[in-house]
């Protein structure tokens, strides 16, 4: 009886009819009221319906009578990523690599560790036989970091041993082109087969935009925004492709789109503020502007030079040339304020 009911719902759960299925299960577990696969295969169902809280309560049914089950651990570590629960996703994740010592389930926790910004966490796991994996995720810590050259290594020792991984590749190009290493990042982007995802389609986008090629990179813009329309990234560049080719309104509309989505981002601003600047809307730059980098304060001053108050400028500019007293743009405007004020 209960094989025959096995059949049917698992029949049942292939051909999308999950309701029915989980009907026809619970009457297998009127019979078999401990069975942990048939609990998992309800936790399965009630995940795909979306009504995670009773998915979680059968998951937590196996738990309790193993709490080594594989399966339940995974089903669980999946929904709370579902969720962006990501602590609790990754003490799950830990739970399952105690119990299976497997590579790829190592792999996973390094991966939710960089979710949360936890890079440092991820070089304290050491693994005696590291596959790609393990290097992705080790080059993601570093990157995010911006420690480049420390990823590059890391991401070349991987292709030794798997020379055509694609993951690898596209992480490569985006640490490459972070280091202005453009003409390798376009031999890398050849080597790239073309697929809807956006991370790829965004760096070949950069590229395309490198080599001139503009309808084809807003093209490549546009359609990672189509698949991941939440990432300020892409946006953003969309509009400083649009700002190369002279498309001011179309610059501002997409610098705008990215604020909206990461308001705290200073280079976003800048951007805007810098394009404000060229149009000699003073006001409006000056309102975007977030002084915490260097390039930021100098516009400021530039924008107090253009309006005419010199003595403010004079002040400002002083400041900045005791942080770099390098910067050519600086030392020149220092030079024609003190020509200015030497006249009256």
């Amino acid at each position: 009886m209960i094989k025959d009911l096995l059949k049917e719902g698992f029949a049942l759960k292939q051909k999308g009819h999950y309701k029915h299925a989980i009907a026809v299960f619970y009457k297998a577990l009127e019979e078999d009221n401990t069975s942990t696969e048939l609990l998992l295969e309800i936790a399965d169902l009630y995940y795909k319906l979306e009504e995670e809280q009773k998915a979680l309560s059968y998951i937590e049914q196996v738990l309790e009578q193993q709490p080594t089950n594989i399966n339940a651990l995974k089903q669980l570590k999946n929904i709370f990523k579902e969720k962006n629960a990501l602590e609790e996703a990754e003490q799950a994740a830990k739970n399952i690599y105690c119990v299976s010592h497997n590579t790829g389930d190592l792999a996973e926790i390094l991966y939710l560790l960089n979710l949360q910004g936890k890079y440092s966490e991820v070089f304290e796991y050491k693994n005696d036989n590291p596959d790609y994996r393990i290097f992705l995720e080790q080059s993601k810590a570093l990157y995010y970091q911006k420690d480049y050259k420390k990823a590059e290594e890391i991401l070349r020792q991987a292709l030794q041993t798997a020379p055509e991984n694609q993951d690898i590749l596209l992480m490569l190009g985006k640490t490459l082109y972070a280091q202005k290493q453009y003409d390798e990042c376009n031999r890398i982007k050849d080597c790239l087969q073309d697929k809807d995802d956006a991370e790829l389609l965004n760096f070949k986008g950069l590229i395309n935009t490198y080599l001139g090629n503009y309808k084809s990179a807003a093209s490549e813009f546009l359609n990672a925004i189509r698949i991941s329309n939440k990432t300020s990234e892409y946006y953003y560049n969309l509009a400083n492709l649009y700002l190369k080719q002279g498309d001011n309104l179309q610059a501002k509309k997409y610098y705008n789109y990215a604020i909206s989505l990461e308001p705290d981002n200073s280079n976003y601003h800048f951007a805007l503020a810098n394009i404000y600047y060229l149009e000699k809307h003073y006001k409006r730059a000056l309102e975007e502007l977030q002084e915490d980098f260097f390039e930021a304060k100098l516009l400021k001053a530039i924008i107090l030079y253009d309006t005419g108050y010199l003595a403010i400028a004079k002040r400002e500019f002083e400041k900045l040339a005791q942080e770099n007293s390098d910067s050519n743009i600086l030392m020149d405007y220092m030079s024609k304020i003190e020509r200015e004020l030497s006249f009256n």
